[in-house]
């Protein structure tokens, strides 16, 4: 019985070791204080169409956008998020981008489905937020809102 246990204790603790899902990370940084999430409905997108703002044929394309901003937590919160988007497991999303130097470490990833990009995820880590689009787009959009918008170099 004892043997059970002990097996059953470090099934367990291997298990909360493991990385967590995208959810998982949204779900409990949402939660922290100073913490900002918003959410925001395709009902803004077809608005910000008429008002003529961005790329009309883009902002058709969005369902959702979701925002979680960090940047108000404490240290701590930032310095747990940071560890965690380190063990993000990212199944089911295949990374585009992944930036690590001095000052940035920033992670895009996307979700596809039949040639089809259906979620796109912005991660940064240095200013810790994640910023994820829902909707029905190819990648070849993001290069078109690139070149209405433009692009600046840093150095």
């Amino acid at each position: 019985m004892k043997k059970a246990i002990i097996y059953l204790f470090s099934f367990i603790l291997s298990f909360s070791a493991s990385g967590k899902t995208l959810e998982d990370i949204i779900s409990e940084f949402s939660k922290a204080p100073r913490a900002e999430n918003v959410n925001l409905r395709k009902f803004l997108f077809s608005s910000l169409t008429i008002a003529n703002w961005g790329s009309k044929d883009f902002n058709k394309k969005i369902n959702s956008m979701s925002v979680l901003d960090l940047e108000s937590c404490s240290r701590d919160t930032k310095l747990q998020f940071a560890e965690q988007i380190e063990n993000l497991e990212i199944e089911g999303y295949e990374v585009l981008m992944k930036v690590k130097d001095d000052d940035d470490n920033v992670l895009i990833m996307s979700k596809s489905k039949k040639g089809k990009v259906k979620e796109l995820v912005i991660i940064t880590v240095s200013d810790p937020t994640i910023i994820r689009l829902k909707g029905n787009f190819k990648l070849s959009d993001l290069a078109d809102i690139k070149k209405e918008y433009g692009g600046t170099k840093r150095n």
